[in-house]
């Protein structure tokens, strides 16, 4: 993440009584981030240097860790299109001195990354006489819209308007591929579908020529001069020796502004701004969704999120929704989201990476961050509640 000569980092396991937790975004990723993020920030008041002009002179070139070039990184550019959205250059340095009545303002930033990863995965594509296209493949979609992205890869390799494609998935019986996470989905089976159209136009070009055809002759007239009703063809797609030569990450940038009322310890987040430096984006629509929907989870996991146990018993307290507290329509700002766009050039043929992590990871720190500009109160466990700000 950042430019270090002289690091040791060590961990330990300390048994707690509490449950295991289960899956979220970025686990382990997200709770690291927030730690060294408010850290990196603290170290930057500690120098009287803006925490965003400290991380940017911080910024490495190569992964120390691997010692490889990255394959792609946008960390820069990302910080300045956020300085400039969010009106970084009106947040006053010294916390507590922006004050409208009993309000509070201030601003924070942090910075989010997860490995961009690419899996192994098949697809079978069928092109019918009719001019239609399914793709199957036994991937999975637990919400960030699966089947949308693979649609439009396929689109965009083949040609075929998105609406005559149709990607069948969520079935075992298909094609083999990786269960959903790791922010990986589009990565390993859009690189499948990719390369399986590829293959695909290749077989339709050879029919073409055998049948005394242009190369550049429509699907349906070629499958129909060739008397069949369909074609078909499998693919299995995987990354090849690109990791061992280059470090591959995606990353996010976030900018929070908050208002804190200095009676009762009351947080509102007034606007968030976030940027998306993961390679190409595939689907900007669902993309978005992806990113606003961390940001929804970063303002519960800085602000309300947090299990309560009756230590006599061993028992959960606030477990239900009425008691565990969670984000509602009258918590959440406007949210601003941006991407850098450019394609990474060698972690798959789209060169998109995966973005379902860095939409979470580092946000809590970013508010953490803004609630010290605003009040001078340094915040290190959450959620942040009125009573530790006051207290």
């Amino acid at each position: 993440m950042y430019q270090c000569d002289n690091v040791n980092t060590s961990y330990s396991v300390v048994p707690m009584d509490l449950s295991t937790p289960i899956w979220m975004r970025g686990p382990g990723e997200a709770t690291g981030a927030f730690a060294l993020e408010c850290a990196i920030d603290e170290m930057a008041h500690a120098l009287n240097m803006d925490p965003l002009e400290f991380r940017m002179k911080n910024d490495p070139e190569l992964d120390q860790q691997k010692k490889l070039p990255f394959s792609d990184k946008n960390i820069k550019e990302a910080y300045r299109i956020g300085a400039e959205k969010i009106g970084w250059s009106g947040r006053n340095k010294l916390p507590g001195k922006l004050q409208d009545g009993p309000w509070l303002y201030g601003k924070g930033v942090s910075t989010g990354v997860f490995n961009a990863n690419r899996g192994k995965a098949s697809v079978k594509a069928i092109l019918k006489a009719d001019g239609t296209l399914l793709l199957q493949s036994a991937a999975s979609d637990i919400g960030p819209g699966t089947g949308t992205g693979m649609v439009l890869i396929a689109s965009k390799v083949m040609d075929i308007p998105v609406e005559k494609i149709t990607f069948e998935l969520g079935d075992s019986s298909l094609p083999p591929a990786p269960s959903q996470g790791g922010s990986a989905t589009l990565s390993t089976v859009g690189s499948a579908v990719n390369d399986v159209c590829v293959a695909l136009k290749s077989m339709i070009a050879e029919l073409a020529a055998n049948a005394n055809m242009a190369t550049t002759a429509k699907y349906v007239d070629v499958l129909k001069k060739n008397n069949l009703p369909m074609v078909e063809i499998t693919k299995q797609s995987q990354a090849g020796s690109e990791r061992e030569k280059y470090s591959m990450y995606s990353f996010s940038i976030h900018f929070v502004s908050v208002r804190v009322h200095s009676l009762t310890g009351e947080v509102r987040i007034h606007r968030i701004v976030s940027i998306g430096d993961s390679g190409t984006i595939v689907s900007p629509k669902t993309a978005r969704s992806q990113m606003v929907g961390g940001a929804v989870g970063g303002i519960g996991m800085a602000l309300m999120e947090e299990s309560v146990i009756d230590h006599r018993y061993g028992r959960y307290i606030n477990n239900n929704f009425a008691d565990y507290h969670v984000p509602v329509h009258a918590d959440v700002p406007e949210i601003d989201v941006h991407f850098i766009n450019k394609p990474d050039p060698y972690i798959n043929p789209m060169g998109a990476k995966g973005m379902g992590e860095i939409a979470l990871i580092g946000f809590s720190a970013a508010v953490a961050n803004a609630v010290f500009n605003a009040t001078g109160k340094r915040i290190r466990s959450l959620p942040i509640t009125p009573d530790k700000i006051l207290a």
